[in-house]
């Protein structure tokens, strides 16, 4: 499962999605990747209920210079997104680790 934030500003994920979803399909196995993808969700879409974090302060290790990340992201658009993908990412897991899904695993998740 691949999941995409479209307002990712620290990299853009839709060229890597793209160059994952051609490789799979190359290695006949495009029947095996799930994308989602959020428009006005951030890089990090952490499980539900998280706190969004639009930046990150990074101290590099050699040369001790301190620099910003921006992981972007409209805080009621990327809460939304959160919890979307956890809900299908739940089912995802149930269908291809235990080989089906219950009725009424897509709607609720034991938390």
């Amino acid at each position: 499962m691949l999941i995409i934030g479209e307002d990712d500003q620290n990299w853009c994920p839709c060229e890597s999605a793209i160059d994952m979803k051609a490789m799979m399909e190359r290695a006949g196995n495009s029947h095996l990747l799930t994308v989602l993808s959020y428009p006005n969700a951030g890089h990090l879409i952490e499980p539900p209920y998280m706190p969004h974090t639009r930046s990150s302060l990074f101290k590099d290790v050699i040369s001790h210079q301190k620099f910003m990340v921006l992981w972007g992201g409209q805080t009621l658009e990327h809460s939304r997104a959160q919890e979307d993908a956890w809900r299908k990412l739940l089912v995802f897991l149930r269908k291809n680790l235990y080989g089906d899904v219950k009725t009424g695993a897509s709607l609720v998740s034991n938390l």
